[in-house]
């Protein structure tokens, strides 16, 4: 009997932006190690990226580095330092200025999503079914991948399929960084062809 989608929520910044020029927020942290993104070097190829089309690039997420099952990840190479656990409104006056968000199926992706902006979620664990409707997922459907939404195992383990194999984590690991930009160029194409309808319907 539940919708098939979530009611839309958004909520509004409470005060005037406090970062200066274009920017965009990411967060590469997330609650288990099967939400994160694993493929090598992937957050920094994608920074280096956004700063050649002149954004600056804030990592907002709660903790500054993680390591979890010989995995590890900390801010990107060339982001800029706003992590910390800070209060919801905080990070919601942040993100509501933001031109775009980059994060994993988590948290800060619903948040900055209710802040009305667009997100890019990058997500092998889960089907599209498991988050909010985005038209910039980024799965590699070739390879195992949305064990989040098989009830026939503890999501909250490690790898539930593959743990110790050379598939281990597959669904994230093979998810590369010219697939998240991709996705960056078509949202990017979107907003310049939302805008120049918007400017054409105004004259």
């Amino acid at each position: 009997g539940l919708p098939e989608r979530c009611e839309k929520v958004v909520y509004y910044p409470t005060r005037q932006r406090i970062v200066e020029g274009k920017y965009v927020c990411v967060a590469v942290q997330a609650s288990g190690i099967m939400k994160r993104w694993l493929y090598p070097q992937g957050w920094d190829t994608v920074t280096a990226y956004l700063h050649k089309l002149g954004y600056r690039v804030l990592c907002i997420d709660a903790d500054n580095y993680f390591s979890d099952g010989g995995y590890s990840a900390g801010i990107p190479a060339g982001a800029e330092n706003f992590t910390g656990r800070k209060p919801l409104l905080d990070r919601i006056n942040l993100l509501a200025y933001a031109d775009f968000f980059i994060g994993l199926g988590s948290g800060l992706s619903w948040l900055a999503n209710a802040c009305n902006i667009p997100v890019i979620i990058i997500s092998g664990f889960s089907l599209p079914l498991g988050e909010f409707d985005t038209s910039y997922r980024v799965t590699n459907l070739l390879v195992c991948h949305g064990c989040y939404n098989d009830i026939r195992v503890d999501w909250k383990d490690y790898c539930p399929y593959h743990l110790g194999t050379e598939r281990e984590y597959e669904c994230s690991k093979s998810i590369s960084p010219g697939m998240v930009i991709e996705a960056i160029e078509r949202l990017l194409s979107d907003k310049c062809r939302r805008s120049k309808k918007a400017s054409s319907e105004e004259n």
